[in-house]
């Protein structure tokens, strides 16, 4: 993998773009509901840049048994958010945007959650925040978190996505190919017909493509190595 590379024996740095990859893939693998994974990709991004590696299988046992529907909303001026026991993650982008919106309106930016899961994990929303050009600081208590969003006034202060798009993130490499091997179960296994629906366009079985207008040097010949008899003498 060419955007990843190797520290020592046991470590690796891996960049944004493949830990976006494996974590949305690793998402699909657990069957939560499709809209959620972009959301939950971004949660696990930034706790892995935030120090939470090591946590992410566990993380992702949980999340394949979340009940997002358990979930509820209490009051409007000071809400607060109900989470039933599911992970913190299924909340902190809603608790985001919400202390946003009462930001805009005038209101303190306050959010408080409940009976999460692994409640620390919602100090994601610190770096999530980011993208709003805000600060946020996330206090967590035994029970409940409380996350207070307001103006950033320094540039460190939404820096962070930079600094894992320079840098990368560097992970025990032994869980990192763990990861990286699981991901791989949500992908279709390689034939000759998954091969002809790769990428953005499709190759029907006598060799028309569709779904692409330019002209190019493909070599389609490769998408028939594995093509039964009938198929390529279809083509010819």
């Amino acid at each position: 993998m060419s955007t990843c590379q190797s520290n020592l024996a046991t470590s690796m740095t891996v960049s944004l773009r493949e830990m976006r990859m494996v974590f949305e893939r690793l998402l699909q693998v657990t069957r939560i509901e499709s809209g959620l994974v972009p959301a939950l990709r971004d949660c696990a991004v930034y706790s892995a840049a935030l120090g939470g590696f090591a946590r992410l299988p566990a993380t992702l046992e949980t999340i394949s048994k979340a009940t997002p529907s358990a979930l509820s909303l209490e009051g409007s001026d000071d809400p607060v958010i109900h989470c039933g026991g599911q992970h913190a993650w299924l909340a902190a982008d809603a608790a985001l945007e919400l202390a946003v919106e009462i930001l805009k309106t005038g209101g303190r930016g306050i959010v408080t959650v409940r009976n999460a899961a692994d409640i620390g994990e919602l100090r994601v929303i610190e770096a999530l925040a980011q993208r709003f050009g805000l600060k946020a600081i996330v206090a967590v208590g035994a029970d409940r978190a409380t996350i207070a969003v307001t103006p950033a006034t320094d540039a460190d202060e939404i820096a962070l996505l930079d600094k894992i798009r320079r840098d990368g993130v560097d992970v025990d490499a032994a869980l990192w190919w763990e990861l990286y091997h699981r991901s791989a179960e949500a992908l279709a296994p390689d034939s000759y017909l998954s091969r002809r629906h790769a990428g953005p366009i499709i190759v029907e079985a006598d060799g028309k493509v569709i779904g692409r207008q330019d002209e190019d040097e493909t070599d389609f010949s490769l998408l028939l190595a594995d093509a039964p008899n009938s198929a390529v003498s279809a083509k010819h």
